[in-house]
């Protein structure tokens, strides 16, 4: 897995239980459009497939824009196997089912009028000024005009999966306000919104999705400020955080990579950093150059494939040098 992903067993420091058990993980699901969301199934399902470690016992869930949807999906009970089946066309399970049978709300995304101005002036100046600290991603989000799609019937179907105002497990949505470009973080902040309101606003891609919002508040894509945010885990004390990147790549294979997924992979690298200097130990399972082409697919098979690219990564991940440390760290959560 290379130095990105390395999980050799902490050893001689005391465990810190975040959430009350005596082995804590921590799951990180990074955005990654219509294919991020069949590649976190391929990943979690592979490992629970191959370890039995039942991910919906995470002590932690942080979703950002596709992994928001991942996120909220399991915490509403459909375990990762089932996922994978889900994506790759085959039968799941009758729990499974019978929580998929709560969707009512066909998917769509209505058109709406779009409104040419910028759509956050005051980002823009924040992101600009003073110049030597000029956030070039928020600046361009902030001149973007407002999104012509709507994700209203996407709200709807979230809270339909999972009713309720927010899931009885630690589950965080990464954001970014759209009046200031703020990271904030649902089910952490003190942001009433419930899942729906929370997914709606993360995946909100801008240009692109009309803002979520709750109140007068907007929020767009949580990407905007990273595509895996899994700096948040790095203060908590988990013994192991498992992070599943549709949008970045393996440091081998960045040369074949577009600009933008090399740059989030280097933030990914400073992210996995900070996390391993609190003396966790961290498990990126991200694309490799056998497995990112199945995330640029558009023919109707796309999410299939990328599920099993998923699936494949998570292969390559607990096959490798680093696979026995992280094997180890997920018996001692799956006992």
């Amino acid at each position: 897995m290379g130095k990105q992903s390395s999980v050799a067993v902490p050893e001689d420091r005391p465990t810190v239980v975040p959430y009350g058990q005596m082995f804590s993980i921590g799951v990180v699901l990074s955005a990654g459009g219509m294919l991020g969301d069949p590649w976190h199934a391929g990943v979690l399902g592979r490992l629970e497939e191959v370890t039995g470690w039942d991910t919906r016992t995470a002590d932690l869930m942080v979703g950002t824009s596709a992994g928001s949807i991942t996120a909220v999906t399991i915490r509403a009970g459909v375990a990762a196997i089932d996922r994978k089946a889900h994506f790759e066309g085959g039968p799941v399970s009758a729990e499974a089912q019978a929580i998929y049978e709560r969707i009512v709300t066909p998917y769509e995304e209505p058109p709406v009028d779009r409104d040419w101005r910028p759509s956050s002036p005051k980002m823009a100046l924040k992101a600009a000024w003073p110049p030597w600290k000029t956030d070039p991603i928020r600046f361009a989000v902030a001149n973007l005009p407002r999104g012509a799609r709507s994700g209203e019937p996407l709200e709807t179907r979230m809270n339909e999966l999972h009713p309720g105002p927010w899931t009885a497990d630690p589950t965080w949505i990464v954001a970014v306000r759209l009046a200031d470009g703020r990271r904030v973080v649902f089910g952490r902040d003190d942001i009433r919104g419930n899942v729906g309101q929370a997914v709606r606003s993360s995946t909100a891609v801008p240009g692109v999705y009309v803002p979520g919002s709750v109140g007068e508040r907007e929020y767009v894509d949580g990407g905007v400020h990273s595509s895996t945010n899994a700096d948040l885990t790095a203060m908590l004390g988990f013994d192991l955080v498992i992070i599943s990147s549709a949008m970045t790549a393996t440091e081998d294979s960045r040369s074949i990579t577009s600009p933008q997924r090399t740059w989030w992979s280097r933030k990914l690298d400073d992210e996995v950093a900070e996390i391993r200097s609190r003396g966790t130990a961290v498990a990126v399972i991200q694309p490799d150059a056998d497995t990112l082409p199945a995330l640029d697919k558009e023919a109707d098979d796309a999410r299939v494939a990328a599920t099993q690219a998923g699936a494949t990564a998570a292969d390559t991940a607990l096959a490798g040098p680093d696979g026995v440390g992280m094997r180890e760290l997920i018996a001692r959560a799956a006992v």
